[in-house]
């Protein structure tokens, strides 16, 4: 099987839904060994199964592939004003960022053929802001043959390990050049306040979204707490229905026993009249 024809399928298995990719690349397969293509075969066999999240998202890729770089361009805008300590951009940039991703969130459910369930829409959600927050993640995501969904932890780097079908092997990332027995230069003023910045930027996403953790938490504590109480009310309640429910049927037994010996006295009567 030539390069590109490799290339054609692979595009085909990550540009259609995942239920069907399974016999999809099987069928492949077994045409790459009937052509005696062994390692291709091989190669193909190893292509795992899109997330429905990732098969979404490979589908925006090639769907609308504007909003998705729209996306990926101001992540690279959002990095350079970390970089540079730009607080004010960095504000205007998340905002934005926070915007952008809900509208695609939004629009790739809206295009779904079945409705997304809430643990789906966060994992579009949470790869949409790592594709923003690392360009590995970025390019990852513009690949089109996302296999899972990413998420940010809010510093370092986005973990990309099995994220991505990438059959040629071809590197998300350039790779070093430098000889290993090569010394490496020492970090310039203007590197090392890139890298401060960098890490206090990542610091204040993380301590930006243990707040909103944190905020979440409350409002679900103030709701169970008011459930509880509702709770609470209620079972008093039932608990006075009940009482009173019983207090009524012994009300009703002793109505009943009363009635019963009247009767027994009536009819006792009624036998001494009779013999009489």
């Amino acid at each position: 099987m030539p390069a590109d024809e490799f290339e054609s399928t692979v595009e085909q298995l990550y540009a259609g839904p995942p239920g069907q990719f399974i016999a999809q690349r099987d069928a492949a397969v077994k045409r790459a060994r009937a052509a005696g293509d062994k390692e291709v075969a091989d190669q193909l066999k190893a292509l795992r199964r899109p997330t429905v999240a990732a098969a979404l998202l490979n589908q925006l890729h090639r769907r609308d592939g504007a909003r998705l770089d729209e996306l990926l361009e101001l992540g690279e805008q959002l990095r350079a004003a970390q970089s540079k300590l730009d607080v004010a951009s960095m504000k205007s940039l998340s905002a934005q960022r926070n915007s952008l991703v809900s509208q695609l969130t939004s629009e790739i459910a809206d295009a779904s053929d079945e409705p997304l369930s809430a643990t789906v829409q966060e994992q579009l959600s949470d790869t949409l802001v790592a594709a923003v927050a690392d360009a590995a993640a970025g390019r990852a995501v513009g690949s089109g043959r996302l296999v899972s969904g990413l998420r940010y932890s809010g510093f370092g780097d986005v973990d990309l390990q099995d994220a991505v079908a990438i059959p040629l092997r071809q590197p998300l990332e350039a790779p070093d050049d430098t000889p290993e027995d090569e010394p490496r230069a020492e970090e310039t003023e203007d590197e090392t306040a890139r890298r401060q910045a960098q890490q206090q930027a990542d610091a204040e996403q993380q301590l930006a979204a243990a707040a909103d953790a944190l905020t979440a938490a409350q409002k679900a504590e103030e709701s169970a707490q008011q459930s509880a109480e509702l709770a609470e009310r209620a079972l008093t309640a039932a608990r006075r229905t009940a009482k009173a429910t019983r207090t009524r049927a012994e009300q009703a037994t002793a109505a009943r026993s009363a009635a019963e010996q009247a009767l027994a006295a009536a009819q006792e009567l009624a036998a001494g009249t009779t013999e009489s």
